[in-house]
């Protein structure tokens, strides 16, 4: 990678991309997801050869799209779904053969795959509202959810009583619900 560009976030890079056709920009977004482009490929071929032969056309067919698409969020969970929707294409052409539980597990594996990138989505979005929590609030919603701790641990490790921290938990779970909602297609 050029020294110069290793610094730069993906969003950047694309930026650079798109707005000025930087050639190094894309050829650094590309090598950073190019094992993710080539494990998914490898999961939906089964052979490592297509699977790099696709990666390979998929070069060309990122950039042209990238390059045109300016509604994207989410770079990783992009390049992802556009690797799997190739290898679903070269299957199909090829018309394969796939027996009918092997299907299914394909079905099951997409499946899977698609309520992972739902579940990534759910926690970028959750984990860009605690941005806008106290840093009270912040601790005690990470320390009490997402490090399994009791009230009473939090209490110890931030210096609060345990009443404070329960009103801090419940604060902070409110503000987070409204920002959910606020910004996108989450329930009540």
């Amino acid at each position: 990678m050029n020294a110069n560009y290793k610094h730069i976030d993906d969003e950047e890079l694309l930026k650079r991309f798109q707005q000025y056709n930087d050639k190094m920009a894309f050829g650094i977004l590309y090598k950073r997801y190019l094992p993710l482009l080539l494990g998914t490929c490898k999961r939906y071929l089964k052979s490592p050869e297509d699977a790099e032969d696709l990666v390979m056309e998929l070069y060309e067919k990122c950039s042209d799209i990238l390059k045109s698409s300016n509604e994207i969020k989410f770079l990783k969970t992009y390049l992802f779904v556009i690797a799997k929707n190739a290898a679903l294409g070269k299957l199909r052409s090829k018309q394969i053969l796939i027996e009918y539980h092997d299907l299914v597990k394909l079905e099951k594996e997409v499946e899977v795959d698609n309520q992972l990138i739902i579940n990534n989505q759910k926690e970028i979005d959750l984990l860009n509202g605690m941005k806008f929590l106290t840093e009270e609030q912040r601790l005690c919603i990470d320390h009490f959810y997402f490090k399994k701790m009791r009230y009473k641990q939090v209490a110890e490790i931030s210096g609060m009583d345990v009443k404070s921290v329960k009103t801090h938990l419940q604060n902070g779970k409110r503000m987070l619900k409204i920002y959910l909602l606020k910004i996108g297609n989450y329930e009540n």
